[in-house]
Formats: C-alpha cells, structure tokens, sequence
C-alpha cells in the first residue's frame, strides 16, 4: 500500500449478480462501468446468492504502480510452446 499516491479514493457502486458458480460470483456494474469477477468466499450476504440480486460495495480506482510490465508476467492468451511438436 505504500506505492499508492492516492491511497483512500473508495466510491459507493451498484452492481447486479449475473452469474453464480461453486467458486465465483460475477456482478455486472450499474451504469456501464463493466463487470468483475470475485471468489463467492468474498461476497458477505445472509442469503443464498442468486443472480438478479442487487450489490452494493465500496471500491476505488486501479493504480498503475510502476511504468514497467513485471518480468514474469506471462498474458494468459499468449500461446505457450508446444512441447511435444516434433521439428
């Protein structure tokens, strides 16, 4: 946290559950900000999750911290090399 120059930046946002699975919830944001994707172990409620229910949360803005990519980072539609291809 002490790479962030804007440290407390949260806004109130809505958002509906379209999708449910054994490990994740996806909610769709109000007013066309996208979706995200969190594990269900995440989302507090006293009631089983169903999609079309309503969520409220607190969430700020994604910082850039460095300019430069992570060395190890590896896209996960960069295509690996077939390691039984035979040449």
């Amino acid at each position: 946290m002490e790479h962030l120059k804007y440290a407390s930046t949260e806004q109130y946002h809505e958002g509906i559950i379209i999708e449910v699975t054994d490990g994740s919830v996806t909610i769709d944001f109000k007013g066309r900000l996208g979706t995200l994707k969190v594990p269900r172990r995440m989302v507090i409620t006293d009631w089983p999750i169903t999609p079309g229910m309503e969520v409220g949360f607190l969430m700020s803005y994604p910082e850039v911290l460095r300019e430069a990519p992570r060395e190890s980072f590896e896209h996960p539609n960069t295509p690996k090399e077939d390691q039984h291809s035979c040449n």
